[in-house]
């Protein structure tokens, strides 16, 4: 995690004690997962900006019969102006519980891959997440800058080493980025539209067990749902207050399937866990990244989101997830909007990684 996303979490969470060293390394190997090298960001679930969450964690797509609103909502701050038109629909309550949907989720898991130690795990993905900036001065000229924040779209593919004793690659392209609901998108934000990047994903430093998420670790958790719900509020035991640990466990259910493979045992505990988590419930009509429809399971984060994983309603297949404003006063951007979204597009295994120049790493921060 660099300065400026240091400095930007401190201003959303002023209150919060300061991350302890665990926390530092899960949330700079969650940037080399999430990769966003240009611009902060903020993906859904809370992922530390790496959105997976990663963390963390989507194209503007309008869901569950969507209504056209001008200039609705919060503006993007004071004394400035909406930035128009935006497509906006807030989620329903699906008629099966969230209960219901992981239940068949989990029953729905069949053993489909068995990467060994020595190969990778390669995911493709598209993603859509929130870049943030806060006032800042123009060291050259002094002029305050404002607040700005748009949506940024990749093409990733990844390729992790299956137990974490291997460099990676991923390679990233940028798409054309789109406004963040309410706000204008700032100029420079398409700078890097149609680039293209390999980066090295280097070993680093191992994370403390209950962090790991690479599949050599995910494979000695536990494939039973209590000892998975043990787990995850372990993994979340930073988050403080109770609310807090809650809203945490939910963010580890993504970073443990976000661009990643979780044996079938495991994968099913994780479901059923996951249905135990206080305010986590179910909607209709949630959408991926990829535009695929399907039944959206998750809860509501303190900045007013509602962080979903998003399942296909005939085979319960896990196709990505999105968050969606539902309190537009505390999101600051009009309710229903949907403000990050991701569709995982393959899962393979793969014997070697592409080579990357020594000086393309991502760094192990």
């Amino acid at each position: 995690m660099n300065e400026d996303e240091i400095r930007l979490v401190a201003g959303v969470r002023p209150d919060a004690p300061p991350y302890d060293p665990e926390a530092k390394a899960a949330a700079r190997r969650g940037l080399v997962a999430a990769a966003a090298t240009r611009a902060p960001s903020r993906p859904l679930w809370r992922r530390p900006p790496a959105m997976l969450l990663a963390g963390a964690l989507a194209v503007a797509v309008a869901a569950t019969v969507p209504a056209l609103v001008t200039g609705a909502g919060p503006g993007p701050g004071p004394g400035r102006e909406p930035s128009g038109k935006v497509v906006v629909a807030l989620p329903k309550l699906a008629p099966v519980s969230a209960t219901e949907v992981l239940g068949r989720a989990a029953r729905a898991v069949k053993a489909e891959l068995a990467p060994r130690d020595d190969q990778f795990v390669k995911v493709e993905s598209e993603t859509m997440y929130g870049a943030f900036s806060g006032n800042s001065v123009n060291t050259e000229t002094g002029e305050t800058l404002p607040e700005t924040r748009y949506l940024y779209r990749t093409r990733r593919v990844i390729w992790q080493s299956a137990d974490g004793s291997r460099e990676g690659s991923l390679r990233i392209e940028y798409l054309e980025p789109k406004a963040y609901p309410g706000w204008p998108i700032p100029e420079g934000a398409d700078d890097e539209a149609g680039k293209v990047e390999m980066l090295r994903l280097p070993v680093c430093e191992p994370l403390p067990a209950r962090l790991r998420t690479d599949h050599a670790a995910l494979k000695r958790l536990p494939a039973d749902a209590g000892g998975m719900r043990a787990h995850l509020y372990d993994s979340a035991r930073d988050g403080g207050s109770k609310g807090e640990e809650d809203e945490a466990a939910w963010t580890r259910v993504g970073d443990l399937l976000r661009e990643n493979y979780m044996p079938a045992a495991q994968r099913a505990a994780l479901f059923e866990a996951a249905a135990t988590i206080p305010g986590v419930d179910a909607v209709r009509d949630a959408e991926d990244a990829a535009g695929r429809r399907g039944i959206g399971v998750g809860r509501v984060g303190p900045d007013g989101v509602r962080e979903d994983l998003v399942f296909d309603p005939q085979t319960y297949e896990l196709l990505g997830e999105r968050g969606i404003v539902v309190d537009g006063k505390r999101a600051q951007s009009p309710e229903g909007s949907l403000v990050a979204s991701t569709a995982q597009l393959s899962v393979t295994v793969a014997d070697e990684a592409p080579a990357v120049p020594d000086d393309d790493a991502s760094g192990c921060g």
